[in-house]
């Protein structure tokens, strides 16, 4: 059973994180591939990405890092990263509707997207970093500092707060929160002013928007 669900319909594509959606090395393998998949269409002019239950994405899937020599879950980890690099410059606007827990690389998946919804009634936007011991490598330390404001980087990230759909969106994390039943319809009206635009044109201008970001995501 794949990590992934994805799917085209009309002028959306929509990759869906099961389960959990921790990031192991079938989940990045999946994620990539649904990456391909969106770009072989021609009919999608945006990428919605959300979850499944009750979650968004959990992250990294830390039991299966737990039997990797040190090395290859270094590596594993920046290959997740070059994975969100990918979305900082996909050449069409990327959406998280984000239906439940978005913690850790899953916080970052939004963080890496255009435009973001959250719901209002379920869910919290985390990095737990602090209270699991750990430090960002480079690429997640550029992409969480540059993508958020220092007061956010302050209140969550060095304390682990936790904050819910309507929170992140004060604090410039999201869009907009909405509940269940308008997160994918909002999720579609976000992008539109995006959608359709030259895509050669959209991942230069991307590229230079996030440079600094993506200077660390492929240094390795």
């Amino acid at each position: 059973m794949s990590a992934i669900h994805f799917e085209v319909n009309g002028l959306y594509a929509r990759i869906t994180f099961q389960a959990e959606g921790k990031f192991n090395p079938r989940t990045l393998r999946d994620f990539g591939e649904a990456l391909d998949q969106c770009l072989a269409h021609n009919e999608p002019r945006a990428l919605i990405l959300t979850g499944s239950g009750k979650n968004f994405s959990q992250g990294l899937d830390l039991a299966a890092m737990s039997t990797m020599e040190p090395s290859v879950s270094r590596a594993f980890v920046d290959d997740c990263m070059k994975a969100l690099g990918r979305l900082l410059v996909f050449p069409m606007p990327v959406v998280s509707a984000v239906n439940g827990q978005a913690f850790g690389l899953g916080a970052m998946l939004v963080l890496a997207s255009d435009y973001s919804v959250m719901r209002e009634d379920r869910g919290f936007f985390c990095l737990p970093e602090i209270d699991l011991g750990m430090g960002l490598i480079p690429s997640m330390n550029a992409l969480v500092t540059r993508k958020m404001s220092r007061r956010a980087v302050r209140d969550l990230l060095l304390t682990g707060k936790r904050v819910g759909g309507r929170e992140a969106s004060e604090y410039g994390i999201v869009d907009t929160p909405a509940m269940e039943q308008e997160l994918l319809a909002t999720a579609r009206e976000l992008p539109r002013a995006m959608m359709g635009k030259d895509r050669k044109a959209l991942v230069e201008l991307k590229t230079g928007i996030n440079s600094a970001i993506l200077s660390e995501c492929n240094s390795r």
